[in-house]
Protein backbone atom coordinates (compact mmCIF):
# COMPACT_ATOMS: atom_id res chain seq x y z
CA UNK A 1 0.00 0.00 0.00
CA UNK A 2 1.47 3.35 -1.01
CA UNK A 3 0.91 6.39 1.16
CA UNK A 4 0.89 9.82 -0.47
CA UNK A 5 0.63 13.35 0.87
CA UNK A 6 -1.28 15.64 -1.48
CA UNK A 7 -1.16 19.41 -1.87
CA UNK A 8 -3.89 21.49 -3.48
CA UNK A 9 -2.39 24.49 -5.27
CA UNK A 10 -4.70 26.90 -7.13
CA UNK A 11 -7.21 24.13 -7.71
CA UNK A 12 -4.59 21.71 -9.09
CA UNK A 13 -3.66 18.52 -7.33
CA UNK A 14 0.08 17.96 -6.91
CA UNK A 15 1.66 14.85 -5.40
CA UNK A 16 4.26 16.36 -3.08
CA UNK A 17 5.77 13.38 -1.32
CA UNK A 18 5.29 9.68 -1.09
CA UNK A 19 5.31 9.05 2.62
CA UNK A 20 7.76 6.38 3.68
CA UNK A 21 10.11 6.99 0.76
CA UNK A 22 13.04 9.29 0.17
CA UNK A 23 16.15 9.16 -2.00
CA UNK A 24 17.90 7.51 0.98
CA UNK A 25 15.38 4.90 2.16
CA UNK A 26 12.10 3.18 1.42
CA UNK A 27 9.71 1.64 3.90
CA UNK A 28 7.44 -1.29 3.20
CA UNK A 29 3.70 -0.97 3.77
CA UNK A 30 4.28 -2.42 7.27
CA UNK A 31 7.05 0.16 7.94
CA UNK A 32 9.91 -2.33 7.64
CA UNK A 33 13.16 -0.72 6.58
CA UNK A 34 15.68 -2.32 4.26
CA UNK A 35 19.09 -2.54 5.93
CA UNK A 36 21.29 0.41 4.93
CA UNK A 37 24.38 -0.39 2.88
CA UNK A 38 27.65 0.65 4.60
CA UNK A 39 29.25 1.37 1.21
CA UNK A 40 26.54 4.01 0.70
CA UNK A 41 26.04 5.61 4.13
CA UNK A 42 29.77 5.83 4.83
CA UNK A 43 29.87 8.44 2.04
CA UNK A 44 27.25 10.58 3.79
CA UNK A 45 27.95 13.44 6.19
CA UNK A 46 30.01 12.05 9.05
CA UNK A 47 28.94 13.71 12.30
CA UNK A 48 31.19 12.03 14.84
CA UNK A 49 32.42 9.03 16.75
CA UNK A 50 32.45 7.90 20.35
CA UNK A 51 33.74 4.95 22.34
CA UNK A 52 31.36 3.35 24.83
CA UNK A 53 33.23 0.51 26.56
CA UNK A 54 31.21 -1.98 28.56
CA UNK A 55 33.97 -2.02 31.19
CA UNK A 56 33.31 1.62 32.09
CA UNK A 57 29.58 0.98 32.44
CA UNK A 58 29.58 -1.92 34.91
CA UNK A 59 28.97 -4.26 31.98
CA UNK A 60 25.65 -2.55 31.20
CA UNK A 61 26.35 -0.22 28.26
CA UNK A 62 23.32 -0.22 25.96
CA UNK A 63 25.40 -0.42 22.76
CA UNK A 64 29.02 -0.99 23.76
CA UNK A 65 31.61 -0.31 21.08
CA UNK A 66 32.93 2.36 18.77
CA UNK A 67 30.06 4.42 17.38
CA UNK A 68 30.39 6.10 13.98
CA UNK A 69 27.44 8.36 13.13
CA UNK A 70 26.34 9.53 9.68
CA UNK A 71 23.38 11.57 8.43
CA UNK A 72 22.09 11.73 4.89
CA UNK A 73 23.57 14.75 3.09
CA UNK A 74 20.23 16.36 2.14
CA UNK A 75 19.00 16.43 5.73
CA UNK A 76 22.37 17.63 7.01
CA UNK A 77 22.25 20.62 4.63
CA UNK A 78 18.61 21.35 5.53
CA UNK A 79 19.44 21.29 9.24
CA UNK A 80 22.52 23.47 8.72
CA UNK A 81 20.59 26.01 6.64
CA UNK A 82 17.22 26.02 8.45
CA UNK A 83 17.96 24.64 11.91
CA UNK A 84 15.45 21.77 11.73
CA UNK A 85 15.51 18.10 10.77
CA UNK A 86 13.15 17.59 7.81
CA UNK A 87 10.99 14.59 7.05
CA UNK A 88 13.16 12.09 5.24
CA UNK A 89 16.09 12.49 7.67
CA UNK A 90 17.97 9.26 8.20
CA UNK A 91 20.74 8.93 10.78
CA UNK A 92 22.93 5.83 10.91
CA UNK A 93 24.95 4.79 13.95
CA UNK A 94 27.34 2.00 13.13
CA UNK A 95 28.50 0.23 16.30
CA UNK A 96 31.78 -1.63 15.92
CA UNK A 97 32.12 -4.25 18.65
CA UNK A 98 35.33 -3.92 20.66
CA UNK A 99 37.53 -5.76 23.09
CA UNK A 100 40.26 -4.51 25.36
CA UNK A 101 43.75 -5.73 24.50
CA UNK A 102 47.29 -5.06 25.54
CA UNK A 103 49.66 -4.26 22.69
CA UNK A 104 53.28 -3.14 22.51
CA UNK A 105 51.96 0.41 22.67
CA UNK A 106 49.80 -0.18 25.74
CA UNK A 107 46.21 -1.10 26.55
CA UNK A 108 43.53 -0.14 24.07
CA UNK A 109 40.21 -1.04 22.50
CA UNK A 110 40.23 -2.87 19.19
CA UNK A 111 37.40 -3.88 16.87
CA UNK A 112 36.39 -7.53 16.71
CA UNK A 113 34.84 -7.49 13.25
CA UNK A 114 31.28 -7.62 14.58
CA UNK A 115 28.98 -4.67 13.91
CA UNK A 116 25.44 -3.50 14.69
CA UNK A 117 23.62 -0.87 12.63
CA UNK A 118 21.16 1.48 14.34
CA UNK A 119 18.90 3.72 12.28
CA UNK A 120 16.93 6.80 13.28
CA UNK A 121 14.40 7.84 10.66
CA UNK A 122 12.08 10.87 10.58
CA UNK A 123 8.82 10.89 8.67
CA UNK A 124 5.92 12.65 10.42
CA UNK A 125 3.47 11.39 7.81
CA UNK A 126 4.21 7.80 8.82
CA UNK A 127 5.24 7.83 12.49
CA UNK A 128 3.31 9.45 15.38
CA UNK A 129 4.61 12.13 17.74
CA UNK A 130 7.71 13.89 16.48
CA UNK A 131 7.85 11.53 13.51
CA UNK A 132 10.93 9.53 14.50
CA UNK A 133 11.24 5.78 14.31
CA UNK A 134 14.17 3.55 15.27
CA UNK A 135 15.56 0.38 13.71
CA UNK A 136 18.22 -2.07 14.85
CA UNK A 137 20.20 -4.59 12.82
CA UNK A 138 22.23 -6.77 15.19
CA UNK A 139 25.46 -8.37 14.00
CA UNK A 140 24.00 -11.88 14.25
CA UNK A 141 21.05 -10.85 12.04
CA UNK A 142 23.32 -9.16 9.50
CA UNK A 143 25.50 -12.29 9.30
CA UNK A 144 22.35 -14.42 8.91
CA UNK A 145 21.38 -12.34 5.87
CA UNK A 146 18.48 -10.44 7.44
CA UNK A 147 17.78 -7.49 5.16
CA UNK A 148 14.77 -5.78 6.77
CA UNK A 149 13.80 -4.70 10.26
CA UNK A 150 10.58 -3.57 11.89
CA UNK A 151 10.54 -0.43 14.04
CA UNK A 152 11.95 -0.90 17.54
CA UNK A 153 9.73 -0.61 20.60
CA UNK A 154 9.10 2.48 22.73
CA UNK A 155 12.38 2.18 24.68
CA UNK A 156 14.30 3.96 21.92
CA UNK A 157 11.71 6.72 21.63
CA UNK A 158 11.46 7.34 25.38
CA UNK A 159 15.24 7.64 25.77
CA UNK A 160 15.62 9.93 22.76
CA UNK A 161 12.71 12.11 23.89
CA UNK A 162 14.00 12.48 27.44
CA UNK A 163 17.75 12.84 26.85
CA UNK A 164 18.36 14.19 23.34
CA UNK A 165 19.14 17.87 23.05
CA UNK A 166 17.27 18.54 19.82
CA UNK A 167 14.31 16.87 18.15
CA UNK A 168 15.16 13.36 19.49
CA UNK A 169 18.73 13.64 18.15
CA UNK A 170 21.71 13.58 20.53
CA UNK A 171 23.18 16.75 19.06
CA UNK A 172 25.00 17.50 22.31
CA UNK A 173 27.57 14.75 21.61
CA UNK A 174 28.49 15.77 18.07
CA UNK A 175 30.37 19.05 17.52
CA UNK A 176 29.72 18.76 13.77
CA UNK A 177 26.03 19.44 14.47
CA UNK A 178 26.83 22.48 16.61
CA UNK A 179 28.56 24.41 13.86
CA UNK A 180 26.83 27.68 12.97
Amino acid sequence: MKRFVFLLLSGSLLIAWQAGKSPHYELSASNELTRPDPSVYRKWQYIGSSVVPNEMNSGKAIFPGIHHVYVDPDSYRAHRDKGAWPDGTIVIMEVQHIQEKETVGGFGYFTTGAMDILVQLKDRRVFPGNGWSYYLYRDKDIKAGKTVAAPEDARCTSCHQSAAEEDELFKQYYPELRKP
